[in-house]
């Protein structure tokens, strides 16, 4: 796959990894000589027409999304019948990586992260987008510590395939309201839970709700009240705990209202860091103004209370009346199914067949495959069927089910030699093999930075699936010492205020350099005006951060 060039353009440099629905690659474009990030459809949905086409939907749906927290999409094409979606490149890890590595993070490091994820959400809510899969693995951190959101969208593709939604479910349970797993519309409210479930898990290490399936998973965010993280990790603020929380609310309308304002507190967070102030208030506290109401026989009742009963009261209405005419088509179905004749037809021999064929198999004859079991067989290779019943070749009625045990491959794997390897090539190799990746150690050395160095257990060695293998990562070669003092630069930024001549924008310019974070800017100024604004600053990368009437306009690295 590597070297290959799709559409006529892309040449794909590195695998960088794999997700519920397509792999990803570092590629270039010969076109404009500049690197982007090449998406392809795993090749088990490669035919699925209905979810190719609920794709194409959601990518024209939210290409034209343009922030600088947002990975633009640049590109949606097909290559020999696979489709094939170009976005920007951007190099570093996603968050989740960075989790699994250094959580919980400083609370300076968490609160900035979850602050430029809510500028880009903010962003694309005002366009009427909400991401809707909102999670760790797509959102990419890079080395100059930029914040990239991808994926944005996808979720309403997923509803064309049952497929591809059980496959993304393991990885997204942990971050979905309880509205969105019971099959509510997607609303910028499950963006504004989900952040605050990634904010929790930066801060603390951990999900709020673990669990072994991802039912239990969204059981447990239906029914059990949001953990305090303080609980896990006492040094959070109040502040930030009710932030976290009040995002984590089980009803909607009892969250955020909107990311704009979720937003307001984590830069009131992030100022009171900058500036030593206390953060030992709580959004929680802040309870909205409720009407008086008539008193009554009975005594005063909270409208919210009168509003819930009301909402029950016409659920049940609705559920018995829905409940009756199912009833009725139900015993109109019953009747024909038991008048009507039944041919019979041949159980196929699936045995030793991949999964996925054997459903296709038990289709065209008819008949539905139903998955018994999955065990450990020495014999059968992972993902095969090895037992069936009733035996092939016996007559069973059309629409009937056939049973089918399926392999979980030996108990025992082989460990493939990953040294020598880039590290997202090692993962996916020990992926591949049925095992695990364990603790990741960083050394100096000669190799390019981020070559496999050594593995434990060795090479050929025969474990457990599902074992963890370790790693260490070269840094690459020794860094000269850094001067105790970083030099101080002098840079000149020009600054196009944008805008009619008649309004006034307030222009803020952020610096962060080997010093910190600091304005050097923040005043009011017009339309169409130009300025140019002298900056001295001390170290490399220096990071410039542009801001019109608070909103993030313009973000660069100046090495």
């Amino acid at each position: 796959m590597i070297s290959r060039v799709l559409a006529g353009r892309y040449e794909l440099l590195e695998k960088l990894g794999e997700g519920s629905l397509f792999a990803a690659y570092r590629a270039r474009d010969h076109e404009t000589n500049a690197l982007v990030t090449v998406k392809l459809l795993q090749p088990a949905f490669a035919d699925d027409t209905a979810l190719v086409h609920a794709l194409k939907q959601c990518f024209s749906v939210t290409s034209p999304l343009n922030h600088p927290r947002i990975a633009r999409i640049l590109q949606v094409c097909e290559h020999e019948g696979q489709l094939v979606l170009v976005t920007e490149f951007v190099r570093g890890i996603n968050l989740k990586e960075r989790i699994r590595r250094v959580a919980p993070f400083t609370l300076s490091v968490a609160i900035d992260i979850a602050l430029a994820v809510a500028e880009g959400l903010e962003s694309a809510h005002r366009a009427g987008i909400a991401h809707g899969d909102l999670r760790p693995h797509n959102i990419i951190v890079s080395q100059e510590g930029l914040i990239k959101i991808t994926d944005f969208g996808l979720l309403p593709a997923l509803q064309a395939s049952p497929l591809a939604q059980t496959a993304w479910l393991t990885r997204a349970a942990p971050y979905l309201p309880p509205e969105v797993s019971e099959g509510w519309q997607v609303t910028p409210s499950a963006d504004v839970y989900a952040l605050g479930v990634i904010l929790f898990e930066m801060i603390t290490g951990g999900v709020p709700f673990p669990a072994d399936t991802p039912v239990a998973v969204a059981l447990r965010h239906a029914k059990d009240p949001p953990p305090s993280p303080r609980a896990v990790n006492p040094g959070v603020p109040r502040a930030v705990e009710g932030i976290v929380l009040k995002a984590m609310q089980k009803l909607p309308e009892q969250r955020y209202p909107d990311m704009t304002t979720m937003l307001q507190d984590l830069r009131a967070v992030h100022d009171a860091l900058r500036f030593g102030k206390p953060l030992s208030w709580s959004p929680l506290e802040r309870k909205p103004e409720s009407p008086v109401l008539p008193a009554t026989d009975h005594g005063a009742r909270p409208a919210e209370a009168e509003d819930t009963e009301l909402r029950i009261i016409k659920y049940l209405a609705r559920s018995l009346t829905v409940l009756a005419g199912l009833i009725l088509i139900a015993l109109v179905i019953v009747w024909f199914w038991i008048t009507r004749p039944v041919k019979e037809v041949p159980v196929p021999d699936l045995r030793g067949k991949p999964l996925a064929e054997a459903r296709r198999l038990a289709q065209e004859a008819g008949l539905n495959l139903v998955i018994r079991q999955e065990e450990y067989n020495e014999q059968f290779p992972a993902g095969t069927v090895y037992l069936i019943q009733p035996e092939p070749g016996s007559s069973v009625k059309a629409g009937g089910a056939v049973q089918v045990w399926v392999s979980k491959g030996s108990r025992t794997v082989e460990v493939p030699n990953v040294q020598g390897l880039s590290e997202a090539d090692a993962r996916q190799r020990l992926v591949e093999a049925g095992l695990q990746v364990g603790k990741v150690e960083e050394k100096v050395d000669t190799a390019p930075a981020g070559t496999v160095l050594s593995q434990s257990p060795a090479p050929k060695q025969r474990v457990n699936r599902d074992a963890p293998v370790d790693l260490v990562i070269s840094k690459g070669p020794a860094l000269p010492p850094v001067p105790e003092e970083p030099r101080e630069r002098g840079f000149e930024l020009v600054i196009p205020v944008k805008g009619a001549p008649e309004e006034v924008v307030q222009v803020r310019l952020e610096v962060q350099d080997a010093l910190g974070v600091y304005t050097v800017l923040d005043e009011p100024h017009s339309g169409g005006e130009r300025l140019i604004v002298p900056v001295r600053a001390r170290g490399r990368n220096v990071i410039f951060r542009i801001y019109f009437n608070n909103q993030l306009v313009h973000e660069e690295v100046r090495p």
